[in-house]
């Protein structure tokens, strides 16, 4: 008894290469039976990889057993294909049916019906053709939900944590991976926890502005340490909170805060622009500001007094008053001399 076939092989005139993914055994055109089956096979003559590859290309158990069944065939009957893949005869004229409305199968004869394989490119074609189309028709419908919502908000993704053994941690990650600048804003005691990783981006010659509160830690070849001179020695209730905060490069962030000095509290995110731009924008401000109180500092704490509170007692919309002016004085002339900031 000759042993059914099981192995695809290209036809002569076809060249096979090399191809990837689950459909890479149906690449080929035309294809002939050749080789015995496997021993162990439960479908003898049909290559059980090309039923796999074409169940995940969408292909039901049945509709995969049968196409790969009539793959390089002459025209069979349903009896004969039903015996051929061990598809149950009564579901096998409407798995075939099913196969020629997919256009994978055509009919060539009616009396008895038989039937044959399109050839695997086509199908394969056929496919992809589809897929596409599909792909785009939703890429167009999810193009048109984000015009129609254009003004609802999105929510923004924030990692955080409330243990400052993860903030050390995240903050060290984000340092390690920061290629051209870094700022970083807190007090020396909690910068001490990131000077390994300073030290290293330091080293990597990425440039590095630090504002540090107290007695800085460590120093910087490719950067400052500038220290918060303005609160030296000066304790108040709010300057008893703490926070840390770090930028890198342009897209990461982290902002720690502890509003009593001992809990605290964190948000950050390795790839938000807005969240880096307005850590970044508070550390520069404080940077300008304390280069300003070094050199101005004799003139702003005679004006605002230690640790510059008087900054805070008058609302801004009250920074200037002006004298009213005497009787005929002229527009213009009031007021020189009798400015004041609050």
């Amino acid at each position: 008894m000759v042993d059914r076939c099981l192995e695809l092989r290209p036809a002569p005139d076809q060249v096979a290469g090399p191809r990837r993914g689950p459909d890479h055994r149906l690449a080929e055109g035309n294809h002939v039976m050749t080789g015995s089956a496997s021993e162990g096979s439960s479908l003898p003559g049909i290559d059980t990889g090309v039923i796999a590859a074409l169940t995940e290309l969408g292909f039901s158990q049945y509709e995969a057993r049968t196409y790969a069944g009539l793959i390089g065939r002459e025209p069979m009957t349903g009896y004969a294909v039903a015996k051929e893949t061990l598809v149950p005869q009564p579901k096998v004229y409407e798995t075939l049916g099913r196969l020629v409305e997919r256009g994978a199968v055509l009919q060539v004869s009616g009396a008895p019906a038989k039937f044959v394989a399109v050839a695997p490119a086509r199908v394969l074609s056929e496919l992809e053709r589809e897929f596409r189309q599909r792909l785009a028709t939703v890429e167009l419908e999810v193009s048109r939900m984000r015009r129609e919502n254009d003004q609802m908000q999105e929510l923004r993704l924030y990692k955080e944590t409330n243990s400052w053994i993860e903030i050390v941690s995240a903050a060290s990650h984000l340092i390690s991976g920061a290629a051209e600048r870094i700022y970083v804003s807190g007090h020396g005691t909690y910068l001490d926890a990131l000077g390994d990783e300073i030290a290293a981006a330091d080293r990597r010659g990425v440039r590095i502005d630090v504002l540090c509160f107290g007695e800085p830690p460590f120093s910087l070849h490719n950067g400052v340490v500038i220290r918060h001179s303005s609160t030296d020695g000066v304790v108040y209730r709010h300057h008893q909170s703490r926070h840390l905060a770090v930028t890198c490069d342009t897209t990461a962030a982290l902002w720690a805060l502890a509003p009593e000095g001992d809990t605290w509290e964190a948000v950050w995110s390795d790839h938000d622009p807005l969240l880096t731009a307005l850590v970044k924008g508070f550390i520069r401000h404080d940077i300008f500001s304390q280069r300003m109180f070094r050199d101005f500092s004799t003139e702003m704490l005679a004006r605002y007094g230690a640790g510059l509170e008087g900054l805070f007692d008058r609302h801004p919309a009250d920074a200037e008053e002006v004298t009213p002016r005497a009787a005929g004085e002229k527009k213009g002339t009031a007021g020189r001399g009798s400015r004041r900031l609050a």
